[in-house]
């Protein structure tokens, strides 16, 4: 029984020890099934993982690329438009260097046959011709110089009015030789005027105030001056017109004791040219003047469009500082006190800068000239005698002004200063610079 219970127990023992042992690997059967699926799922969602994120790489890639693409596309159609441009803008200026040279060469060939003109009948012809024009064209200019301070003309005007007939009948020895003479009798009848016209004491040196001296210019050419020379530290400069609005015929004009007086003036001279009554050429505009002037009572400009003018130059007053523009079109709108301007200019930074190419004849012949000048301390208001608008240059730089300004001359000249006139008065003014205590 012992035997048996022994026996039974250890059955017992090893049935549950089996069971025990089937269910161990049974769960680890299980475990591991388990562990298993776990992992690949794991696989699976890594795997997922990896293919989002190499989606939206390749997104990334490709949107990245389409924008390369797009660029590289601008690029090289810039590159292709550059090239483009630059190609035809390297044609054009090749085809204007080769009309350049077509030009250059056509007037060569047109020189080449001038000179064999030249050596020709006709063209001696046409030289003759150009040079009586010329001489023509000096006695017309002599001849308004001279009207304009009332000397008689008429014996140079009748003899004029042979000069057709001479022309008609080719006798060009006797017209050139006519004119010459002309010219002549009204050179000595001007200088005539010149000598009977009252001269102050003359001095030695242009001090200051109002003083009359002869100078030789570098040139060596010598001039009576009418001279009004101030320090710009004493006084003002104020630049004053007789008309209220742009006006272009018929305009009101003073006298220059008018405006001296009337604005409590130290001195006072004509200002830019004005067209007189007196000129048969000034139908229609007289006593209009057509250049940009300041009025410094009315604060406004007259003639404003024409500060874009190249060929004139102009003076500005701000205060007792100035500036000067060779170019009246370099103004650049600074406020201003006083501004006058006229044709040409004179002197820049002390050098003579008239380009005579561009002078009328009238100014290439010798009057009566009218300046304004500056320096680094002074302003010069002058009348020169006997020069032309050149040696007026010359003139102004001999007495000191660094840059200069021609003004109105001639039988329009005045000039007033210590309840007198020095010069003048001469016709009615336009416009007029007066200099202010």
């Amino acid at each position: 029984m012992g035997g048996k219970c022994f026996g039974t127990g250890i059955g017992i023992s090893f049935h549950a020890t089996h069971h025990m042992i089937k269910n161990i690997f049974k769960d680890k059967y299980m475990l591991r099934k388990s562990l298993k699926i776990s992992a690949i799922a794991l696989v699976y969602f890594f795997n997922a993982v990896v293919i989002v994120y190499l989606f939206f790489e390749y997104n990334t890639i490709k949107d990245s690329t389409q924008q390369i693409v797009t660029d590289y596309a601008a690029i090289k159609e810039t590159q292709e438009n550059f090239s483009s441009n630059f190609s035809e803008e390297l044609f054009e200026e090749h085809l204007k260097l080769i009309e350049k040279q077509k030009l250059r060469s056509d007037l060569s060939s047109v020189e080449i046959e001038l000179e064999k003109l030249k050596d020709t009948e006709e063209g001696s012809f046409l030289d003759q011709i150009n040079s009586i024009y010329d001489k023509y064209g000096d006695l017309q200019a002599k001849i308004k110089r001279n009207d304009s301070v009332k000397i008689d003309t008429s014996k140079t005007k009748e003899s004029a009015e042979e000069f057709g007939t001479l022309l008609l009948e080719k006798d060009f020895e006797a017209l050139e030789t006519s004119i010459d003479e002309n010219n002549l009798s009204l050179d000595d009848s001007y200088k005539k005027y010149l000598d009977s016209l009252p001269k102050p004491t003359v001095s030695t040196g242009s001090a200051q105030g109002y003083s009359y001296l002869t100078i030789t210019t570098e040139r060596g050419t010598t001039h009576g001056v009418y001279l009004i020379k101030v320090p710009l530290s004493s006084y003002r400069v104020r630049t004053i017109a007789a008309i209220e609005n742009d006006c272009s015929d018929n305009c009101p004009t003073k006298t220059m004791q008018q405006y001296v007086t009337e604005n409590n003036a130290y001195a006072g001279m004509v200002g830019s040219y004005a067209c007189p009554a007196d000129y048969a050429a000034c139908a229609g505009k007289v006593y209009s003047f057509d250049y940009a002037l300041y009025d410094s009572n009315d604060d406004k400009w007259f003639n404003k469009d024409a500060l874009t003018w190249f060929d004139t130059g102009m003076f500005t007053f701000r205060g007792n500082s100035y500036e000067f523009y060779r170019k009246t079109s370099e103004y650049d709108g600074d406020s201003v006190d006083a501004a006058v301007s006229n044709f040409p200019s004179l002197l820049k930074n002390g050098e003579v800068v008239v380009d005579e190419d561009i002078l009328t004849s009238y100014q290439k012949v010798r009057a009566l000239r009218g300046a304004i000048g500056a320096g680094k301390e002074n302003i010069y208001l002058a009348y020169i005698t006997n020069a032309t608008v050149t040696e007026a240059a010359y003139a102004m730089k001999s007495l000191g002004a660094l840059h200069a300004l021609n003004l109105d001359g001639g039988g329009t000249a005045a000039m007033y200063i210590n309840g007198r006139y020095v010069v003048g008065p001469g016709r009615g003014v336009a416009n007029a610079i007066l200099l202010i205590k």
